[in-house]
């Protein structure tokens, strides 16, 4: 059977962030479930969980988090079923575990899955699809070259909410037509949240200058108080608008049509429903778009799930003729269809490419977006856009903007998007531009593939650890602390209470009940679970170390934005240094052998974002520290991450003779509006003259002007020419510089951290 709500929700709206009152209508987690309210369905699942630990109810969880986009949550769900006594009830865990992890943007761990389900599957549909999942994996690892440079904006909360907004068209030069979605309350009540009252809607925006204003209801007579309105196409050409109507009886299965309105005489006309058969019952028609040929003949593009195509939903198209009539409908088959998914197709007439979104074709996970050039029956095979436009997570409506060249927008719910329940729940709306170029260094080689090894400990990445305001060592100006993360973990554990006393006057009774809730969930689920995680980590940690292997690991600071940022890089540094503490105190410092010059087997780099990353909707006011402290919002953007965490190889691979530093080096102040010209000094150990044969530079704004030979007792010495011209000023920020020497087989990272004032 076709699961056509999976691909309806997450092509159309991403309900399963909806429904968070549904027990003021005396429902249930199955119920809830039933019906298409996951993030509902897997918070009565958790009440229930926590009181029996019962790992069946832990599997419906997984799945309530699946379906709700919540990867990291059904990850660790699926995972406590998966070792357990009741794993061989669910022998399709493992292939989930693969997926989450696929979708949180870990291709190493997840094809450890897939290879490890591929073993033992019995599910012919899942095997395929595994099989083809673990070659877009291998495919990732490969380091695949980007065919086109994007810069990717997340569109500011005039166009974006904490819900779902989709399918972006730029009308003229000025105008955004798109969907949201809006969760209404039935009359007379507060709490009540009923599936015939949310409703994804059309919204417009025009703009002042470059940014648009706030979004407005469209008023032209498309939207429909009874369904869902939501994907826009437009056909200048004809003066038409088509966008498809969507019942609401069942969020988890939404049959859609197609409609089309005609602007007449000043005004766009009653809509009707699409004739010919591109609304078959039974069936779903969707994500309309519209194309012509080199005769002028108007081709509507669209999706479906009818009988006849490929895979699940496919890209079908009618030629539509002058009175607005549609052809018989045909699947655009092989090479655009594929057993999988299809969906958001785009035609750029100038340029005769069509442009859709595949969770088949291999991609960085989930739906990527994908070009073909072609029309009507004649089509090449499809090239992915590449990691400067996809996300691991969902990328759909990729648009082109008609009047301005070389722009456009998409639909992600990558991280970073505006969400309810979880970082990846809900789409959002993001503008792309094609950037320029970068022109490659003279002195630069072609880097070889990195070797992909996988262990247990990809499994636990990435680890976020989190921490109180102003820890450790409040209204400290140092960058480092004594203190180690257990003692800070163990005092924030016992701050619960404090979390739950700061809303007791803001909130009435249910919404006090309510954010009493997700703090026990926040403390439980991720910061308890989360250092449970960091302890299994030390155990791999070490019995990878002790088996011989060279390690490399990077571990990132994050602060929210209620201190000033100059303050917040020194708190982020504290917080990354109370982890390198920790492992270095470990059994009683049983790692500190490992780490830098002491056997160089371990790297730790160190990353400080401050608040520069935070969440632009967390509260910075001190006033309101029910917001900008004790909220899970803010509480969740005081971590640091473990991530990127790799193999060095095999002793003969290793840069034997360049000792990098395990931490960032700060290389100096500089001033914006100018050039500034940046020497780098390395110490090494090489006993006769050598050089390097691989340098890299991880910014178009700064350039390699030389660097010395690596001649016994004297240092390595890089030149570096940053342009600073449009820079903007920063407290800190952080360079890659990449090298190789040669004979040598591997490629090492250090950061270089500046700091950029007027």
């Amino acid at each position: 059977m076709k699961q056509k709500y999976t691909v309806i929700l997450i092509a159309t709206m991403t309900l399963a962030a909806i429904g968070h009152n549904l027990k003021a209508q005396n429902t249930d987690a199955e119920e809830a479930f039933k019906f298409g309210y996951y993030k509902t369905a897997a918070d009565l699942y958790t009440n229930d969980y926590r009181k029996s630990h019962d790992p069946h109810i832990a599997y419906k969880i997984a799945e309530s988090h699946r379906l709700a986009n919540n990867y990291r949550q059904a990850v660790k769900y699926y995972n406590i079923v998966n070792n357990s006594q009741a794993a061989p009830v669910y022998p399709n865990c493992e292939y989930f575990i693969a997926s989450m992890y696929r979708m949180a943007g870990y291709a190493d761990s997840a094809l450890t899955f897939y290879q490890r389900y591929l073993r033992t599957a019995t599910n012919d549909q899942l095997e395929q699809r595994a099989r083809q999942e673990a070659r877009a994996c291998q495919w990732v690892l490969d380091s695949v070259d980007d065919p086109v440079n994007f810069t990717v904006t997340h569109e500011s909360k005039n166009i974006n909410s904490e819900y779902s907004e989709s399918g972006a068209v730029l009308m003229g030069d000025s105008l955004l037509l798109f969907s949201t979605m809006r969760e209404l309350s039935k009359p007379g009540s507060k709490n009540a949240v009923y599936s015939d009252l949310v409703l994804m809607q059309i919204f417009q925006a025009d703009f002042n200058g470059n940014t648009p204003n706030k979004a407005v209801l469209n008023n032209w007579g498309l939207n429909n108080k009874d369904k869902h309105s939501c994907n826009v196409a437009l056909d200048p050409v004809h003066n038409n608008i088509y966008f498809t109507l969507c019942q609401t009886d069942d969020f988890a299965n939404i049959p859609c049509e197609i409609y089309v309105s005609h602007f007449h005489k000043g005004k766009w006309q009653k809509a009707k429903k699409l004739g010919g058969n591109v609304n078959l019952d039974g069936y779903t028609a969707t994500h309309p778009a519209i194309g012509y040929l080199p005769d002028n003949t108007t081709v509507l593009y669209f999706v479906s799930d009818r009988p006849g195509g490929v895979g699940g939903f496919d890209i079908w198209y009618s030629l539509i003729d002058n009175d607005g009539k549609p052809s018989d409908c045909i699947n655009l088959g092989a090479p655009v269809n594929t057993a999988g998914n299809e969906i958001t197709p785009f035609y750029d007439n100038d340029k005769q490419q069509l442009y859709f979104s595949s969770d088949w074709h291999l991609g960085y996970g989930g739906y990527d977006v994908f070009c073909s050039k072609g029309n009507r029956d004649s089509w090449n095979d499809p090239y992915n856009l590449g990691s400067s436009l996809n996300s691991p997570a969902n990328d759909l409506y990729f648009t082109v903007n008609t009047d301005i060249p070389n722009s456009g927008y998409l639909t992600s719910n990558r991280r970073g998007s505006y969400f309810v329940n979880d970082n990846t729940c809900c789409n959002d709306i993001y503008s792309w531009k094609i950037a320029k170029k970068q022109q490659p260094s003279r002195r630069k080689v072609e880097e070889p593939a990195p070797v992909a090894q996988k262990s247990a400990v990809h499994n636990l990445l990435p680890i976020s650890l989190y921490f109180h305001n102003d820890e450790p060592d409040p209204k400290s100006k140092l960058a480092t602390t004594t203190t180690n993360y257990f003692q800070l973990y163990n005092s924030y554990m016992f701050k619960r209470g404090d979390y739950r006393k700061a809303h007791t006057v803001a909130a009435s009774k249910d919404e006090y009940d309510s954010i009493c809730s997700v703090i026990d969930h926040f403390f439980d689920d991720e910061v308890q679970y989360n250092c449970e995680r960091f302890e299994q980590f030390l155990n791999l940690l070490l019995d990878d170390l002790k088996a011989g292997h060279r390690i490399s690991m990077t571990v990132e600071g994050y602060a929210s934005p209620i201190h000033t940022g100059a303050y917040n890089q020194l708190i982020s540094k504290r917080r990354i240094a109370s982890i390198v503490n920790q492992i270095m105190e470990y059994q009683k410092g049983v790692l500190t052998r490992f780490m830098g010059t002491n056997g160089g087997s371990l790297q730790i780099r160190e990353i400080a974002h401050g608040s520069d990353l935070a969440d632009k909707g967390v509260s910075n006011d001190p006033r309101q520290t029910n917001k900008s402290v004790y909220s899970v919002e803010a509480a969740r953007e005081r971590r640091i991450e473990i991530l990127d965490y790799q193999y060095l190889e095999d002793d003969s691979s290793l840069i034997s003779c360049l000792h990098l530093p395990t931490r960032a080096i700060h290389v100096g102040t500089y001033f914006t509006g100018e050039y500034a010209d940046i020497e780098v000094h390395l110490q090494h150990s090489a006993i006769s003259e050598t050089t390097l044969d691989f340098i890299s530079v991880g910014s178009p704004d700064v350039k390699v002007v030389g660097y010395s030979k690596l001649t016994p007792g004297r240092e390595l010495i890089i030149y570096l020419r940053m342009d600073n011209r449009r820079a903007e000023p920063t407290v800190s920020s952080f360079l890659p510089l990449t090298l190789r020497v040669a004979g040598e087989q591997i490629t090492q990272t250090m950061f270089l951290e500046y700091t950029l004032e007027k």
